[in-house]
């Protein structure tokens, strides 16, 4: 009977002690999985980071000098002398001192034709004498456009005129200005002597040339 309990009591402390260290070498297995899984993992993560991107909007800048003496904002017919000459002509140079393409739209503003009163001749052919904002020099008066020598736009200088000049040049094909490249913009104007008489006395025409150049988008 002693032999059979001591032979219990070994086995049960043999089991014991085997199941104890089966136990610890299964703790031992998952920890070494555990840090297996995290440095996998670990492999599969990546960061980079790249310097210097920037975006840099580009510039556009319009230049227009004059090309007959000063550069004004304002032309004025008037005044005119006795050889019945209603002629002349005015130009500039289109600049883009950018750094992108430009379109370039031209426009008329304050177009005003002024009676400037009646002396007895004019009187007599003018019915509008007493109205000083209705002068007729401006209905006689043919002005031209160019660009680089080639007639772009034409028109009378009439009330309305601006706005008939204004929609021919944004219906041109596109005037375009690269980079640092300039146009020859010039305008002419002439009458027919046969086309007025003392009607326009003492008459005058005046406004502004507007230059736009907006940016050049691809369509």
């Amino acid at each position: 009977m002693f032999f059979l309990f001591d032979i219990r009591h070994f086995f049960i402390a043999y089991w014991s002690s085997m199941n104890k260290k089966i136990l610890l070498s299964l703790v031992v297995i998952g920890l070494v999985s555990s840090v297996g899984i995290v440095s996998t993992r670990a492999l599969f993560s990546d960061s980079e980071t790249k310097s210097g991107s920037a975006f840099t909007i580009g510039t556009l800048d319009l230049d227009v000098t004059g090309g007959n003496g000063s550069d004004g904002t304002s032309i004025s017919i008037d005044n005119i002398g006795a050889t019945g000459d209603l002629s002349g002509e005015r130009s500039w140079v289109v600049n883009n001192k950018g750094s992108i393409p430009g379109r370039l739209y031209l426009k008329m503003a304050n177009l005003v034709n002024l009676e400037n009163g009646c002396n007895e001749p004019e009187a007599k052919v003018d019915q509008t004498c007493l109205d000083t904002s209705e002068g007729e020099l401006g209905g006689v008066l043919n002005v031209k456009f160019y660009i680089d020598n080639a007639e772009k736009v034409s028109s009378k200088l009439s009330v309305g005129s601006d706005l008939k000049i204004k929609q021919a040049w944004e219906n041109l094909p596109s005037v375009a200005i690269l980079p640092g490249e300039s146009l020859n913009v010039k305008m002419t104007w002439e009458a027919n002597p046969e086309s007025y008489g003392n009607e326009i006395q003492s008459d005058s025409v005046s406004f502004d040339i507007v230059f736009d150049l907006v940016q050049l988008v691809n369509q």
